[in-house]
C-alpha cells in the first residue's frame, strides 16, 4: 500500500469517527429534547381531559371520566420509561425506537382525548417531524407502522376516537397512513441529505484536522530540531576540549565556554560578558600574545591557526597554549567580531617530553627488546640491548626475523605458538627458548610478546630477558634446597644404612668364626688322613667325631644364610647411595629421557625414615609408563618434596588423632600426550586460604625450624617452568591432600643420552674356586 493510500484511508478512518460523534452528539440531543417534549405532552393530555370531560354521569351521580384516567395513567406509562431511557442511555438506538413509538402513542392519545378532530391529526406530521432531528431513517419504521396500525384497528372498533364519526368511509384508514407514508418520504429524503451533509462535513472538519495537525508536528519537528541543534553546538562549545571565546569589534566579550571561563577564575561564563582583554589577561601577555593582538584589530583575510603561545592561568601558572582565530561575518559579509580558541597543551606537551624520555630510557636499556611485523615476522624496530646481545647491524634489522636468532624455531612454529597463545585470555605469549649471537654462541633467555601497534601497522613487541644468571641462581637454590632436604633426612638415612650394616657386621663376624672352624675340621681331617691309626674300617666313625667336634653339620646349615642375609644388606646399601647419588646430583642444563617410576622409587627408599613411623607409602606404578623428557635430578627433588610434606601432613594429624593409620599413596598414569603422577595422603588437609598461597615462597605452617617455605615453591618452579608442566593441589580439612603433578611426554628441548648420575653402582667379589 503506497503513502498516498495509506494517508487516504486514515483521512476516511477519521472522517468515519467525526461522522459518528456529530451524528451520536445530535441524537443524544433530540433524546433529551424529545423526553421534555413527552413530559409536556403527558401535562397537556391530562389538562386537555380535564378540560374537555372530566366527569360523566350515571343518573344523578358523577363520575371521574374515563379520559380523565386515560391520559394521566396512559401519558404516565408512555412518558416514564422513554425519559428515563434517554436520562441513563442516550443516543442508543434502544431508546431512539423506543422514543418513536411513545411519541406515535401520544399522538394516539391527543386524537383520542380529542374525540378524533381532524385538527388533532396534525400532531402526527409534527411528531415525524421531530423524528427527523435523529437523523436515522430507522426510526420512521416503528412510527409509521404504529400510527397506521392504530388507525385501521380503531377505525373498525371505535371510529369515533379517532375519527369522531361512528361510521367513517371505509378506505379512510388507509387515506391518513397513505398521506403518513407521504411525509415520511420526503422526511426520509430529507434526514438522507442530512446525513450526507454532516458526512461532508466531517470528511471537511477531518481533512481540516489532519492538516492542522500536519503543520503543527511539522513545526513540532522544526522547533525540536532547532532546540536539538542549539543544544548539541551549546555542548560541543561547552564540553570542546578547548576554550572559546568571541568579542565584538570594539574589543568586549560577548561570550565565552566554561573551559575559557575556568581558566581565567570565572564563576559563570556570563560574566566575561561587556569585559574587555585587558581585564582578564596579565599586561605581559598582551604584549607577547598574537591572538590578544589579533582579537584588538582582526583582518577578515587572516585566520590564525595552531599558534604556540604562553598564558597564565587565574592562579598565575604558566600554560602552554595552542591558540587559534578568526573573524565573523554577518549574512552580508560584514566583520562583526571576533571568534578566539586556545587548547592548553601543557599536560600534552610534558607528556611529549616523558614519552621520549622513556624512549630514550628503553632504548638505551640493557634488556633486549624487538618489534616484528605480524604478517611478515620481519623485525620493524630494536632497542640497543637487542642489537648489542646478538652482535646485529642496526641498519640491516629490517632484514632479519625472529627464526635467525631463536635457536631451533622457524617463523612458522612462532607463528603457531603466537597464535595459540593469543587466542587465550591474557592475551600474551610468554615461552623461555635459546637466543644465538651472530658468532654462534646461545644464551638462555625468557621471551614475552603481545600484540600492538607500531607507525599504524599491527605488530608484535618482544621483551626478552636473559636468562644466564637467574637459572644459575635458580640451580644454586635448587641444590641448596636439595642438600637441605639431605641435611634434614642425613639422620634418617644415617639409621637406614646402619641397620643393614649391623647386619652385614653380625653376619661377617658369624662367617669369620665359621671358616676358622672349616679351617680347623680341614686341619683336623689332614691329621686324621696322615696318622698311622687311620684305617678303612675306623674311617667314618672318626670322621663323624672329627664333624661333631666342629660342628659341621651347624655350619653348613647356617653359613650361606649368613651370606645371604649379608648380600641382602648390602644390596639396601647400595640401593639407599644410589638414591642419595642421584638426588644429591646438581643436575644438567639439557633434559634426558627420565624413568619417573625409578625417580618415585628411589625418593621413597631416601625418604623412608621420615613416613615410616607414621604411615604406609603404598606405590601404585604404572608398568607401561614410558620415559620422558625431563630434569631427572630436579624431579627426584620435586617427589622427595611431595613425601616429606605428606608424612609431615599425617604426624600432625596424628597428634590429636593417635589412632589414625597414616597412608600415603602415589601413582603415575599415561593421559594421552601427558603423565600424571598423584601423591595422596590422608594427613591434615588444607583451608581454602591455605591451599591458595601453598606454592608462595616461604609459605609455610610448620613450626619454627621444621620447614622453610621453599620446597613446595621450588616443586612448583620446577614443574611448570622447567618442564613446560601444572602442579595443583586437591585438599579438604582433616582428610587430606593430593598433589597432582602432569608433565607432558614432548617437549622442545633437547634430549640427551643418560649421565652418570644412572650408572649402576657396583663392586667385584671374588670368588673361590
Amino acid at each position: 500500500m503506497s503513502e498516498n493510500e495509506i494517508e487516504t484511508s486514515s483521512q476516511l478512518q477519521s472522517a468515519d469517527d467525526l461522522f459518528a460523534e456529530h451524528l451520536q452528539s445530535r441524537q443524544i440531543n433530540a433524546d433529551r429534547a424529545l423526553a421534555v417534549v413527552l413530559a409536556l405532552q403527558w401535562i397537556f393530555a391530562v389538562a386537555c381531559a380535564i378540560w374537555i370531560s372530566p366527569y360523566t354521569w350515571i343518573g344523578s351521580q358523577n363520575l371521574v371520566h374515563i379520559h380523565v384516567w386515560s391520559s394521566l395513567i396512559g401519558g404516565g406509562m408512555l412518558t416514564v420509561f422513554p425519559v428515563f431511557l434517554a436520562i441513563y442511555f442516550p443516543g442508543q438506538r434502544m431508546t431512539r425506537m423506543i422514543m418513536a413509538l411513545a411519541q406515535m402513542q401520544f399522538s394516539a392519545l391527543l386524537i383520542h382525548l380529542m374525540g378524533g378532530r381532524i385538527e388533532s391529526h396534525f400532531h402526527i406530521f409534527g411528531s415525524l417531524a421531530f423524528l427527523a432531528f435523529y437523523k436515522d431513517p430507522w426510526v420512521f419504521l416503528p412510527a409509521v407502522s404504529v400510527v397506521s396500525l392504530d388507525h385501521l384497528i380503531r377505525s373498525l372498533f371505535w371510529p369515533e376516537s379517532v375519527f369522531g364519526v361512528l361510521s367513517p368511509e371505509p378506505l379512510r384508514a388507509l387515506e391518513h397512513a397513505a398521506w403518513v407514508i407521504f411525509e415520511t418520504v420526503f422526511l426520509i429524503l430529507g434526514v438522507r441529505q442530512n446525513r450526507r451533509s454532516l458526512w461532508e462535513l466531517a470528511k471537511l472538519q477531518s481533512s481540516l484536522t489532519q492538516q492542522r495537525d500536519l503543520l503543527e508536528q511539522r513545526v513540532r519537528n522544526r522547533t525540536s530540531e532547532i532546540e536539538q541543534q542549539r543544544r548539541i553546538l551549546d555542548t560541543v562549545l561547552q564540553r570542546i576540549p578547548a576554550a572559546v571565546f568571541w568579542r565584538d569589534n570594539d574589543g568586549n566579550f560577548m561570550g565565552c565556554n566554561e573551559m575559557f571561563s575556568e581558566f581565567f577564575g570565572l564563576k559563570t561564563p556570563e560574566d566575561i560578558i561587556g569585559k574587555r582583554m585587558n581585564d582578564i589577561i596579565p599586561p605581559n601577555d598582551q604584549t607577547t600574545n598574537r591572538l590578544s593582538s589579533f582579537c584588538d584589530s582582526p583582518d577578515e583575510n587572516v585566520e590564525l591557526v595552531n599558534i604556540e603561545e604562553t598564558l597564565h592561568d587565574f592562579s598565575g601558572d604558566c600554560r602552554i597554549v595552542l591558540t587559534g582565530a578568526t573573524s565573523l561575518h554577518d549574512h552580508e559579509g560584514n566583520c562583526f567580531g571576533t571568534l578566539g580558541s586556545f587548547l592548553d597543551i601543557t599536560t600534552l606537551k610534558n607528556a611529549e617530553s616523558r614519552a621520549k624520555s622513556l624512549a630514550n630510557l628503553i632504548q638505551e636499556s640493557p634488556n633486549e627488546l624487538y618489534i616484528f611485523d605480524s604478517e611478515t615476522y620481519h623485525l620493524v624496530e630494536a632497542n640497543t640491548g637487542f642489537v648489542r646481545s646478538l652482535g646485529l647491524d642496526p641498519d640491516n634489522l629490517s632484514n632479519v626475523s625472529p627464526q635467525d636468532f631463536i635457536q631451533d624455531c622457524s617463523n612458522q612454529d612462532l607463528r603457531q605458538r603466537i597464535s595459540v597463545a593469543m587466542s587465550s585470555p591474557r592475551g600474551r605469549c610468554a615461552f623461555d627458548t635459546v637466543h644465538v649471537r651472530k658468532d654462534g654462541t646461545t644464551f638462555p633467555v625468557h621471551v614475552d610478546i603481545h600484540r600492538s601497534t607500531f607507525e599504524a601497522r599491527p605488530v608484535f613487541v618482544a621483551f626478552c630477558t636473559d636468562l644466564s644468571d637467574s637459572q644459575a641462581m635458580e640451580r644454586q637454590l635448587a641444590q641448596a634446597q636439595k642438600l637441605e632436604s639431605m641435611g634434614q633426612l642425613a639422620a634418617g638415612i644415617a639409621h637406614e644404612i646402619n641397620t643393614p650394616m649391623q647386619c652385614v657386621s653380625g653376619n661377617v663376624e658369624y662367617l669369620t668364626m665359621s671358616y676358622e672352624r672349616i679351617f680347623q675340621f680341614t686341619d683336623g681331617l689332614f691329621e686324621l688322613l696322615n696318622s698311622p691309626s687311620f684305617s678303612a674300617d675306623t674311617a667314618g666313625a672318626q670322621l663323624d667325631a672329627l664333624a661333631q667336634k666342629h660342628k659341621y653339620n651347624v655350619l653348613r646349615e647356617q653359613t650361606p644364610g649368613a651370606v645371604e642375609e649379608a648380600s641382602q644388606a648390602v644390596m639396601r646399601v647400595i640401593e639407599i647411595v644410589r638414591a642419595m647419588k642421584a638426588m644429591s646430583h646438581p643436575g644438567r642444563q639439557e633434559m634426558n629421557e627420565t624413568d619417573l617410576n625409578m625417580l618415585i622409587h628411589q625418593a621413597s627408599i631416601i625418604s623412608r625414615n621420615r613416613y615410616k613411623y607414621v604411615s604406609e607409602l603404598e606405590l601404585d606404578l604404572s608398568p607401561d609408563l614410558p620415559q620422558i623428557p625431563a630434569y631427572g635430578a630436579e624431579l627426584s627433588q620435586v617427589f622427595i618434596n611431595l613425601i616429606v610434606n605428606a608424612a609431615d601432613a599425617i604426624a600432625e594429624r596424628k597428634e590429636n588423632e593417635p589412632e589414625l593409620e597414616g597412608k600415603i599413596t602415589i601413582s603415575t598414569v599415561e593421559n594421552g600426550e601427558t603423565v600424571e603422577i598423584r601423591v595422596k595422603d590422608n594427613g591434615t588437609g588444607m583451608s581454602e586460604d591455605v591451599r591458595s598461597k601453598v606454592f608462595n615462597q616461604f609459605f609455610t605452617t610448620k613450626d619454627v625450624g621444621k620447614g622453610t617455605g621453599m620446597g613446595l615453591s621450588l616443586t612448583y618452579n620446577i614443574v611448570s617452568s622447567k618442564h613446560n608442566g601444572t602442579v595443583r593441589v586437591e585438599s579438604e580439612p582433616n582428610v587430606g591432600s593430593s598433589f597432582i603433578v602432569i608433565l607432558p611426554m614432548d617437549s622442545h628441548q633437547s634430549v640427551a643420552d643418560e649421565s652418570d648420575v644412572n650408572k649402576s653402582d657396583t663392586c667385584r667379589v671374588p670368588i673361590l674356586n
